[in-house]
């Protein structure tokens, strides 16, 4: 795997890859923004036995991320997800002052087991909004 990011790196100069034991591989675009990403939150704590999607609509509401979409003029797409049951126990989330894409990089962890632990953002603005599209294959 090191060996493809690197090459790929080497072809595509805004693409940059890091890696730790912790969060996986984080495969960056430099020319996105993404300032939602370094949004910080105080404090986020959830317990959830369903998909991911569930997981993150948790993270969305935080007080912090709300007042960033409003400042912003941010929305995220629609996803809808089911109440089937992936994790057995449910998966427990506990981060005090961490970035939303470090608590992603957890809440990733949390669904996968073995590497890979992705998530995937994508953004698109026009002149007046901006939509997020996050997931978790």
């Amino acid at each position: 795997m090191q060996e493809s990011l690197k090459e790929i790196s080497a072809q595509h100069q805004n693409i940059e890859w890091h890696q730790s034991r912790s969060s996986g591989v984080r495969v960056v675009d430099r020319k996105t923004q993404a300032a939602i990403l370094k949004v910080r939150v105080r404090e986020f704590r959830v317990i959830e036995d369903l998909e991911p999607d569930a997981v993150m609509s948790v993270l969305w509401r935080q007080p912090e991320v709300r007042a960033f979409l409003r400042r912003h003029n941010v929305v995220f797409t629609r996803r809808a997800y089911g109440a089937r049951k992936v994790l057995s126990p449910p998966m427990i989330v506990e981060m005090k002052n961490r970035t939303v894409a470090e608590i992603l990089d957890r809440i990733a962890a949390g669904y996968h087991s073995n590497p890979p632990k992705v998530w995937i953002y994508q953004e698109c603005r026009d002149q007046k909004t901006t939509v997020i599209d996050v997931r978790m294959p």
